[in-house]
């Protein structure tokens, strides 16, 4: 016998009527000074209220407080079986009473007692009552019958009553599904499961709680910005969450780790997640070794030493804890020096020239933590710190030149200068090299004599020591560019004639608890090298959207950017207001260009631009220019500039448009090629193959650098609209080719709500190209897949590469992929379903593709 059951035995003995007023409450969580009243007088008319107040204080009693009490969960739980056993009709007229007393209580309430009552029939009733009342509460936490905030009181009622429910209850599947609901929706990790569950169970209850949300992710020069709401000019991310919180776990491309960190995106907050980055660089520009670690590291420091071990590091981090992490030759983790129990900052890292011992300076005293028995503990400070100096940076002495002993410096408007001293000990400066940015480091290599320099900028400069010249094939160049995948800030020399450089950012991976993945790329174009159009803009795919449709087609992942058309005149009633369903995509993050017909009167026209630009729309469509004069077009643009990062896009250009004017302009004979292509693809006699020739290589001629004969004009981006005429599957097809090339298409939005229809299902298409710099802005090569009916696309942007495969025949066909034609990669991963597809080195590997199907693979990255 438990202590509650011998207590109550013991009370029925001296005190038979206080158990039989528990026994009366005992069907209800909470009790009241009221309802205790009304149950003494229904069931025990007999007794005084002094009886309530015996209660009250009673060993039964766990909590109570001025206006209720709890009675002992265990307590409760024997009063109520004992009741059921002993008297099952006393039993209905308790639950009775207790159901009409509650009439009004909050819906938890009464769904959590009818829960608990369902427990007390007859065996064979039991299993089908817990089911029904236990999926009417799991209804109810989850939103689907209430408004969300009266959803979210009823999951703080049921963890406060959940440890309240008898045991068998407790341990029910759907009882605890209903548990990690209300914690889901509250924000809170779920409860610990004490029965050890399948994962499965955790993750079905919480997604009955969970919603499709938009989080802004900023790409930082160092790092990362997830936003709720997303912030202006946010990229938009789609992740299931309740409005409490999203969950996204982040990892670096770079790093030397798989384990992500887990970012809880809280509403109206953001989250700023920076990365430090160490990779060492080889003479051909190659990455030797890569690692990152989450957070701006305090410091960095390097060695000569590249081998991989316990008792020596190459690389060592200071992160902001105070913690020393290093790091081999080949960028694994070899040991973490943990920091004082009692924090203090650490500062001047370094490693001795063999990475045996590991100096730091804390509380104003160098320590040397040697890393092996026998290492000399003094020579600790030998090794290389490349702290930052803002006003002039000096990397010297350097090696001997035919002169003598040379340093390196580099002052602030980012001139670098070699200081040489010659046999009379006279010194001689000359200028060897010009930085684009302010230098932040240098390095000097003594056998490759050259010097590096870095500048919060992704570029590695290399620059000829005094006495020496760099060859770049058959001719001599000033100067070396070594494109990063991160913003650098420091840089080393190492022994073996390789740079480590040491900065922060880089490429992120981003995944959500739906299986939704993103890659964050920074934009590492210098601004002189972008062109006019707003960043937002290029390759950015716009939506056609009804004004009716436009709430419907801002909720759909991918579509960042809708265009409506606006009424004429300004301020014309329209079935639905344009400006109130412009405010609710902003809002989302979605941005809006609205179509204004030019075709009137000037000032007419310019008074409408004035006006939706003045409703903060993002850009301007500009229809019916076909007829109209250079010098409105020309005021339009004028006008447009006076808004920053507004973009203008023409529906139909004028024969011939002024220079510059446009931000978009329709390729047209592009599309006119497509749609020749897809129109053909019926046709006998090789008409189909070469038709899709004829596309293939107006696709190289439109975007091929310096493409356009200087007299025309050639905007930042080609607008990529839908060829006319084509039945419903043949649009699908078109739009999925353009979503696969460079410049800006243009997709009807209702195609997009019904993709469910025959053809490529263009939804997926169009979240992965928002996903991929490399699909906005990377570079454009036509590969040759061993098959005339396969169009295949090869887009890369940096280390981003996205392989586009489209079968346009209604016959299924066969693609020949090879290694060689794709730039050596080793594997491709569809983007779609993630499965991989090895590529071995010298082989041919066939790819079945069905009639009319889409295949986007990506290419990771080295």
């Amino acid at each position: 016998m438990t202590r509650t059951a011998e207590t109550i035995a013991h009370l029925s003995r001296t005190r038979p009527e206080l158990v039989e007023l528990a026994t009366c409450v005992s069907l209800t969580i909470s009790v009241d000074q009221g309802f205790l009243r009304k149950a003494r007088l229904r069931f025990l008319p007999r007794t005084t209220a002094g009886l309530e107040a015996e209660l009250w204080f009673s060993a039964l009693v766990e909590a109570a407080g001025s206006q209720s009490l709890l009675l002992y969960p265990e307590a409760a739980e024997h009063l109520r079986t004992d009741l059921a056993r002993r008297s099952p009709q006393l039993l209905r007229e308790i639950r009775d009473f207790t159901a009409s007393e509650h009439a009004r209580a909050p819906l938890v309430v009464r769904l959590c007692e009818e829960l608990l009552w369902s427990g007390l029939h007859p065996a064979e009733d039991a299993e089908p009552e817990v089911a029904r009342h236990a999926d009417l509460v799991l209804r109810a936490v989850s939103g689907q019958d209430t408004a969300e905030g009266v959803a979210d009181d009823m999951g703080r009622w049921v963890l406060h009553y959940a440890h309240r429910l008898p045991r068998h209850l407790r341990s029910r599947d759907d009882v605890w599904r209903i548990q990690v609901a209300s914690c889901e929706r509250l924000g809170l990790d779920p409860p610990r499961d004490p029965a050890g569950r399948p994962a499965t169970v955790t993750a079905q209850a919480r997604a009955r709680v969970q919603h499709t949300l938009t989080v802004g992710v900023t790409a930082r020069s160092d790092g990362i910005v997830l936003s709720r709401p997303p912030a202006g000019g946010a990229r938009i991310l789609h992740a299931k969450g309740t409005r409490h919180k999203v969950r996204i776990d982040a990892l670096s491309s770079l790093t030397h780790t798989p384990d992500p960190v887990r970012l809880e995106v809280l509403d109206g907050h953001s989250v700023h997640l920076p990365f430090t980055v160490v990779q060492r660089i080889g003479p051909e520009g190659d990455v030797l070794m890569s690692l990152s670690h989450p957070g701006a590291a305090l410091d960095v420091a390097v060695c000569d030493f590249t081998g991989t071990g316990p008792e020596a590091a190459h690389c060592a981090v200071l992160l902001p804890d105070g913690t020393i992490v290093l790091h081999g030759g080949d960028g694994t983790e070899t040991a973490r020096l943990a920091p004082d129990p009692t924090p203090r900052a650490r500062s001047g890292l370094t490693l001795s020239t063999d990475g045996s011992v590991v100096s730091y300076v804390q509380d104003g005293v160098r320590h040397h933590r040697p890393l092996r028995v026998g290492a000399a503990a003094g020579t600790g400070s030998d090794g290389q710190s490349a702290s930052q100096v803002p006003s002039e940076v000096t990397a010297g002495p350097g090696a001997r030149s035919g002169d003598g002993q040379v340093s390196v410096r580099a002052t602030a408007d980012g001139r670098i200068l070699a200081t040489s001293t010659g046999p009379y000990g006279e010194p001689t400066t000359r200028q060897i090299g010009q930085a684009p940015w302010q230098v932040t480091s240098l390095a000097v290599s003594g056998p490759r004599r050259l010097v590096a320099a870095v500048g919060n900028d992704a570029t590695l400069l290399e620059l000829p020591f005094p006495g020496t010249s760099l060859v770049s094939g058959d001719r001599a160049v000033n100067q070396w560019e070594t494109l990063l995948r991160f913003c650098a800030d420091r840089v080393f020399a190492v022994g073996d004639d390789s740079w480590v450089v040491a900065g922060n950012g880089g490429p992120v991976e981003l995944s959500t608890e739906d299986g939704r993945a993103y890659r964050v790329l920074p934009d590492t174009e210098r601004a002189a090298e972008t062109p006019a159009v707003p960043a937002w803009g290029r390759g950015c795919a716009v939506v056609e959207a009804p004004v009716g449709l436009m709430e419907a087609l801002a909720a759909l992942p991918g579509v960042d950017c809708l265009t409506a058309d606006a009424p004429r005149p300004v301020g014309a009633g329209e079935p639905e207001d344009l400006a109130t369903h412009l405010a609710a995509a902003r809002r989302k993050g979605v941005r809006v260009v609205v179509g204004i017909d030019v075709s009137g009167p000037g000032e007419e026209v310019l008074d409408a631009l004035v006006h939706w630009l003045d409703q903060d729309v993002d850009g301007v469509r500009l229809t019916g220019a076909e007829g109209v004069g250079a010098a409105l077009l020309e005021d339009v643009r004028h006008l447009l500039d006076g808004y920053d990062g507004r973009l203008l896009l023409c529906a139909a250009a004028p024969a011939d448009p002024p220079r510059g004017v446009f931000h978009v302009l329709p390729a047209s004979a592009l599309v006119s090629a497509l749609g020749f292509a897809v129109r053909s693809r019926s046709m006998p006699g090789g008409a189909f193959e070469q038709a899709l020739a004829q596309l293939r290589s107006e696709i190289e001629t439109t975007f091929a650098p310096a493409s356009r004969p200087a007299r025309q004009v050639k905007p930042a981006e080609w607008g990529l609209d839908l060829p006319p005429a084509l039945p419903p599957a043949a649009r699908r097809l078109a739009a999925a080719i353009l979503l696969a090339l460079p410049g800006c298409p243009l997709l009807p939005g209702r195609m997009l709500l019904d993709d469910a229809a025959t053809g490529p299902a263009l939804r997926p298409l169009l979240e992965l190209r928002s996903n991929h710099l490399a699909l906005t802005r990377g570079l454009c090569e036509v590969v040759d897949v061993g098959s005339p009916q396969v169009l295949a696309v090869l887009r890369r942007y940096g280390d981003d590469a996205v392989l586009c495969l489209v079968n346009v025949a209604q016959v299924p066909t066969t693609a020949v992929l090879d290694a060689r034609r794709l730039g050596g990669t080793a594997r491709l991963q569809d983007a779609l379903d993630g499965s991989v597809l090895a590529l071995p080195e010298g082989a041919a590997v066939p790819l079945p593709l069905a009639a009319s199907s889409v295949r986007w693979f990506r290419m990771p990255a080295p």
